[in-house]
């Protein structure tokens, strides 16, 4: 079974910086390839005004942040309050969109996302 990996905005950033361990590790993987409408945000926001990054995202496929996805991404901010634990919301709903799909999601930022490895989601490493 061919495996389902969400690239996180890091990543996708890495990719277009044209840096070659983002590049290598993406080739290595025998994946389909998804990011997430929270992603597309903060790198549309975070590009160069001349760069062209539809190229990139035509090979991703985008998830949405859905009604049921959004209740999820809330319960579990629910019990990260409870325990003191928060994350960064759009980090929030990127891992729900994550367990929900069932993708593993390939980040650099793995001291955030961590944290919500207990609710489902996995890591590449």
């Amino acid at each position: 079974m061919v495996r389902q990996i969400c690239l996180d905005s890091d990543v996708i950033i890495a990719f277009l910086n044209k840096d070659e361990k983002a590049r290598e590790a993406i080739n290595l993987l025998d994946a389909n390839f998804y990011t997430t409408a929270i992603n597309s945000f903060e790198v549309w926001f975070g590009r160069k005004h001349s760069e062209n990054i539809f190229e990139l995202f035509s090979w991703l496929t985008p998830m949405p942040l859905t009604d049921k996805i959004a209740r999820a991404a809330a319960d579990i901010q629910r019990d990260l309050e409870r325990k003191g634990n928060l994350v960064a919301i759009r980090d929030l709903f990127i891992a729900a969109i994550c367990i929900e799909n069932d993708l593993e999601l390939f980040t650099y930022n793995l001291k955030d996302f961590e944290r919500l490895e207990k609710y489902g989601l996995i890591l590449i490493r």
